[in-house]
């Protein structure tokens, strides 16, 4: 079934690598592929989730996704769907606009000030907790950057890390926004190179360095906490499968080859 939405309801969010068209509709969220297969990373990132320790370790949750079909601006596109997570009267609160907010200087300054990486994570994470009272928040942001480094999440600057608010207090936001992993922006990463060139090239953010080097620091700062099973070829090509549907038949060996190499690869680093 395909879903209708209004052209003059869109919410353009943006982000580091442009404006991704999303609606609410009732207390549904939907968002549209913008340079690949983007809804496929969030829904296939989601799956994975399902069999981590997250939920059963960790007062954290993430956001489940579906692919959908989406007739907008006149023509049918690919996106993915999921329920609003907001309670009533909460809100999203970047860490950009937190520490803005609560220090009235510009969290990337305060950032680029620090020598080295392992500061720059430790003041986030700590600074964090500080301002918000979550006692977990190293623990949450470790496991951000764990998620991140398993499927190549390159597109998790500061306006992408969130904690909500209600009421002036503070609670952990579900973990989202992974449609930038699994090589899904087909302009930066051509379908013309074959993954085991690309994955290397990759670079974490928000401290633009490399992912293992994202994830080890912040591990060797609070331990590894994410805990999810190592995935063979054929477990993750079975659950890529249903998910090609919504692409074109000539790009769906490609993007199962792609997604499936990925995980393969940056497993072994964990």
């Amino acid at each position: 079934m395909t879903v209708h939405l209004v052209s003059d309801q869109k919410i353009a969010e943006t982000s580091s690598k442009g404006n991704q068209e999303k609606w609410q509709d009732g207390n549904i969220w939907y968002k549209l592929d913008q340079f690949g297969y983007e809804a496929l990373a969030e829904v296939f990132t989601s799956q994975l989730l399902e069999y981590s320790n997250m939920e059963a370790a960790f007062p954290f949750t993430f956001v489940r996704y579906r692919m959908e079909r989406i007739r907008v601006h006149g023509r049918e596109r690919t996106g993915c769907s999921s329920r609003n997570f907001l309670r009533d009267g909460e809100s999203i609160i970047t860490l950009a606009h937190l520490f803005l907010q609560y220090t009235g200087k510009p969290l990337s300054e305060t950032l680029n000030r620090l020598t080295s990486d392992k500061k720059r994570m430790a003041y986030l994470a700590e600074e964090t907790a500080s301002i918000t009272g979550l006692s977990l928040f190293p623990q949450y942001l470790t496991l951000l950057f764990e998620i991140d480094g398993l499927v190549l999440n390159d597109d998790r600057h500061l306006n992408n890390i969130a904690v909500l608010a209600r009421d002036g207090a503070f609670d952990y936001c579900p973990i989202f926004d992974q449609g930038a992993g699994l090589l899904s922006n087909v302009m930066y990463s051509p379908f013309e190179i074959v993954p085991k060139s690309l994955i290397p090239q990759a670079k974490a953010r928000p401290f633009q360095t490399t992912f293992n080097r994202q994830v080890h620091t912040m591990e060797n700062l609070y331990g590894k906490q994410l805990e999810i099973p190592s995935f063979t070829r054929e477990q993750l090509a079975q659950m890529v499968e249903p998910l090609l549907e919504y692409y074109p038949a000539r790009d769906r060996e490609l993007i199962a080859n792609r997604v499936c190499e990925t995980v393969l690869l940056r497993q072994k680093c964990r």
